[in-house]
Protein backbone atom coordinates (compact mmCIF):
# COMPACT_ATOMS: atom_id res chain seq x y z
CA UNK A 1 0.00 0.00 0.00
CA UNK A 2 1.14 3.80 -1.34
CA UNK A 3 1.77 5.68 1.76
CA UNK A 4 -0.56 8.55 1.91
CA UNK A 5 0.75 11.57 -0.01
CA UNK A 6 3.69 9.93 -1.91
CA UNK A 7 3.55 8.77 -5.48
CA UNK A 8 4.48 6.00 -7.22
CA UNK A 9 7.59 7.20 -8.94
CA UNK A 10 10.54 5.49 -8.13
CA UNK A 11 14.45 6.00 -8.00
CA UNK A 12 14.84 3.71 -11.35
CA UNK A 13 12.62 5.83 -12.83
CA UNK A 14 14.84 7.33 -14.80
CA UNK A 15 13.36 8.20 -18.86
CA UNK A 16 10.35 9.86 -16.82
CA UNK A 17 12.89 11.85 -14.76
CA UNK A 18 14.86 13.22 -17.50
CA UNK A 19 12.08 14.26 -19.49
CA UNK A 20 10.48 16.13 -16.54
CA UNK A 21 14.08 17.80 -16.39
CA UNK A 22 13.94 19.32 -20.13
CA UNK A 23 10.33 19.86 -19.47
CA UNK A 24 10.76 21.86 -16.61
CA UNK A 25 13.93 23.74 -17.69
CA UNK A 26 12.30 24.87 -21.40
CA UNK A 27 9.40 25.60 -19.70
CA UNK A 28 11.38 28.23 -17.54
CA UNK A 29 12.92 29.26 -19.82
CA UNK A 30 10.20 30.52 -22.36
CA UNK A 31 8.79 31.98 -19.17
CA UNK A 32 12.18 34.13 -18.92
CA UNK A 33 11.54 34.86 -23.02
CA UNK A 34 7.74 36.13 -22.07
CA UNK A 35 8.63 38.42 -19.43
CA UNK A 36 11.79 39.51 -21.08
CA UNK A 37 9.94 40.67 -24.09
CA UNK A 38 6.82 42.04 -22.74
CA UNK A 39 8.65 44.19 -20.18
CA UNK A 40 12.23 44.82 -21.48
CA UNK A 41 10.90 48.56 -21.28
CA UNK A 42 9.82 48.02 -17.73
CA UNK A 43 12.91 46.94 -16.40
CA UNK A 44 15.49 49.36 -18.02
CA UNK A 45 12.94 52.26 -16.13
CA UNK A 46 13.28 49.92 -13.09
CA UNK A 47 17.08 49.84 -13.50
CA UNK A 48 17.31 53.90 -14.31
CA UNK A 49 15.17 54.70 -11.32
CA UNK A 50 17.86 52.79 -9.24
CA UNK A 51 20.55 54.29 -10.80
CA UNK A 52 19.02 57.56 -9.96
CA UNK A 53 18.51 56.99 -6.16
CA UNK A 54 21.98 55.84 -5.64
CA UNK A 55 23.29 58.67 -8.13
CA UNK A 56 21.10 61.18 -5.44
CA UNK A 57 22.30 59.59 -2.73
CA UNK A 58 19.63 57.14 -1.45
CA UNK A 59 19.71 53.89 -0.77
CA UNK A 60 17.49 50.47 -1.74
CA UNK A 61 15.47 48.52 0.42
CA UNK A 62 14.27 45.45 -0.24
CA UNK A 63 11.97 43.09 1.04
CA UNK A 64 10.27 39.37 0.62
CA UNK A 65 9.15 36.34 2.67
CA UNK A 66 10.54 32.85 2.21
CA UNK A 67 11.84 32.16 -1.20
CA UNK A 68 11.39 36.21 -1.69
CA UNK A 69 13.01 36.75 1.47
CA UNK A 70 16.39 35.01 0.09
CA UNK A 71 16.04 36.84 -3.43
CA UNK A 72 16.17 39.92 -1.36
CA UNK A 73 19.12 39.40 0.39
CA UNK A 74 20.71 37.62 -2.68
CA UNK A 75 19.95 41.51 -4.81
CA UNK A 76 21.26 43.74 -1.83
CA UNK A 77 24.18 41.65 -1.33
CA UNK A 78 25.65 41.98 -4.79
CA UNK A 79 24.73 45.46 -4.76
CA UNK A 80 26.65 46.39 -1.46
CA UNK A 81 29.53 43.79 -1.97
CA UNK A 82 29.88 43.23 -5.92
CA UNK A 83 27.62 41.62 -8.65
CA UNK A 84 30.76 40.92 -11.29
CA UNK A 85 34.35 40.22 -10.00
CA UNK A 86 35.08 42.40 -13.76
CA UNK A 87 33.38 45.51 -12.53
CA UNK A 88 35.30 47.77 -9.94
CA UNK A 89 32.97 49.96 -8.36
CA UNK A 90 32.13 51.41 -4.64
CA UNK A 91 29.33 49.54 -2.65
CA UNK A 92 26.24 51.17 -3.22
CA UNK A 93 23.68 51.22 -0.41
CA UNK A 94 20.89 48.88 -0.12
CA UNK A 95 19.48 46.91 2.58
CA UNK A 96 17.36 43.99 3.02
CA UNK A 97 15.14 43.92 5.94
CA UNK A 98 14.47 40.17 6.10
CA UNK A 99 18.45 39.67 6.75
CA UNK A 100 17.48 41.31 10.85
CA UNK A 101 16.06 38.42 12.52
CA UNK A 102 15.83 40.19 16.03
CA UNK A 103 13.90 42.63 14.27
CA UNK A 104 11.99 40.21 12.42
CA UNK A 105 10.68 37.87 15.37
CA UNK A 106 10.40 41.39 17.94
CA UNK A 107 8.51 43.16 15.64
CA UNK A 108 6.10 39.66 14.61
CA UNK A 109 6.13 39.28 18.44
CA UNK A 110 5.35 43.06 19.55
CA UNK A 111 3.17 44.70 16.38
CA UNK A 112 2.23 41.23 13.84
CA UNK A 113 4.00 40.31 11.29
CA UNK A 114 1.83 42.18 8.82
CA UNK A 115 3.95 45.27 10.07
CA UNK A 116 7.81 44.05 9.96
CA UNK A 117 8.72 45.32 7.04
CA UNK A 118 6.86 48.63 7.52
CA UNK A 119 8.32 49.33 11.15
CA UNK A 120 11.85 48.90 9.11
CA UNK A 121 10.93 51.24 6.29
CA UNK A 122 9.95 53.79 9.41
CA UNK A 123 13.54 53.10 10.58
CA UNK A 124 15.84 53.24 7.38
CA UNK A 125 13.83 55.03 4.49
CA UNK A 126 13.72 58.47 3.80
CA UNK A 127 12.49 60.73 1.34
CA UNK A 128 14.25 59.77 -2.11
CA UNK A 129 14.84 55.79 -1.62
CA UNK A 130 13.63 53.36 -2.94
CA UNK A 131 11.79 50.20 -1.92
CA UNK A 132 11.86 46.87 -4.36
CA UNK A 133 8.91 44.47 -2.86
CA UNK A 134 8.88 40.79 -3.68
CA UNK A 135 6.22 38.63 -3.97
CA UNK A 136 4.96 35.53 -5.86
CA UNK A 137 1.50 35.50 -5.45
CA UNK A 138 1.19 39.57 -5.38
CA UNK A 139 -0.75 38.64 -1.76
CA UNK A 140 1.75 39.40 1.24
CA UNK A 141 0.51 41.92 2.83
CA UNK A 142 4.01 42.83 4.78
CA UNK A 143 4.79 43.41 1.74
CA UNK A 144 2.35 45.96 0.56
CA UNK A 145 2.04 47.57 4.29
CA UNK A 146 6.16 48.19 3.64
CA UNK A 147 4.94 50.00 -0.01
CA UNK A 148 2.01 51.91 2.01
CA UNK A 149 5.05 53.27 4.31
CA UNK A 150 7.45 53.98 1.62
CA UNK A 151 5.24 56.16 -0.18
CA UNK A 152 4.21 58.01 3.49
CA UNK A 153 7.89 59.11 3.24
CA UNK A 154 8.41 60.07 -0.17
CA UNK A 155 10.46 56.61 -1.59
CA UNK A 156 9.86 55.20 -4.99
CA UNK A 157 8.65 51.68 -4.84
CA UNK A 158 9.08 48.65 -7.31
CA UNK A 159 7.02 45.44 -7.10
CA UNK A 160 8.07 42.05 -8.61
CA UNK A 161 4.82 39.68 -8.36
CA UNK A 162 3.64 36.64 -9.64
CA UNK A 163 0.70 35.05 -10.82
CA UNK A 164 -2.07 37.74 -11.88
CA UNK A 165 -0.34 40.32 -9.24
CA UNK A 166 -2.47 39.68 -6.82
CA UNK A 167 -3.59 42.57 -4.26
CA UNK A 168 -0.56 44.24 -4.70
CA UNK A 169 -0.47 44.89 -8.35
CA UNK A 170 -0.74 48.63 -9.41
CA UNK A 171 0.45 49.65 -6.21
CA UNK A 172 3.90 50.61 -7.16
CA UNK A 173 5.32 53.11 -9.13
CA UNK A 174 6.97 50.38 -11.81
CA UNK A 175 5.92 46.62 -11.42
CA UNK A 176 6.28 43.08 -12.96
CA UNK A 177 4.23 40.34 -12.91
CA UNK A 178 5.62 36.69 -13.95
CA UNK A 179 2.21 35.06 -15.48
CA UNK A 180 2.73 31.92 -13.77
CA UNK A 181 0.41 30.02 -11.15
CA UNK A 182 -0.11 27.37 -8.81
CA UNK A 183 3.87 27.48 -7.60
CA UNK A 184 6.38 29.76 -6.77
CA UNK A 185 9.23 28.54 -7.82
CA UNK A 186 9.77 29.77 -12.03
CA UNK A 187 8.47 33.08 -10.45
CA UNK A 188 11.48 33.03 -8.85
CA UNK A 189 13.64 32.07 -11.23
CA UNK A 190 12.18 34.68 -12.97
CA UNK A 191 12.17 37.40 -10.29
CA UNK A 192 15.75 37.08 -9.33
CA UNK A 193 17.16 36.64 -13.59
CA UNK A 194 15.32 40.05 -13.43
CA UNK A 195 17.24 41.25 -10.03
CA UNK A 196 20.29 40.23 -12.20
CA UNK A 197 19.93 42.21 -14.94
CA UNK A 198 18.74 45.19 -13.10
CA UNK A 199 22.15 45.35 -11.37
CA UNK A 200 23.98 44.99 -15.03
CA UNK A 201 22.23 47.79 -15.96
CA UNK A 202 22.21 50.02 -12.72
CA UNK A 203 25.95 49.35 -13.12
CA UNK A 204 26.27 50.46 -16.86
CA UNK A 205 24.25 53.62 -16.01
CA UNK A 206 26.59 54.65 -13.41
CA UNK A 207 29.84 54.38 -15.24
CA UNK A 208 30.53 50.87 -14.16
CA UNK A 209 30.36 48.46 -17.44
CA UNK A 210 31.46 45.02 -17.95
CA UNK A 211 31.81 43.28 -21.30
CA UNK A 212 30.85 39.74 -20.31
CA UNK A 213 27.18 38.10 -19.93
Amino acid sequence: MEEQGRCACRLEDRPQYEEMVLETMLYSARLKERVARENSAVIVAMSRLMAETFEGGGRVLFCGNGGSAADAQHLATELTIRYRSSVQRPALAAIALSSDSMALTAGANDLGYDAVFARLVEAYGREGDLLVGISTSGNSQSVANAFMAAQERGMNCIALLGGDGGAMKGKADLEIVVPHTGSADRVQECHIAIGHVIIDLVERMLGYCTSSR
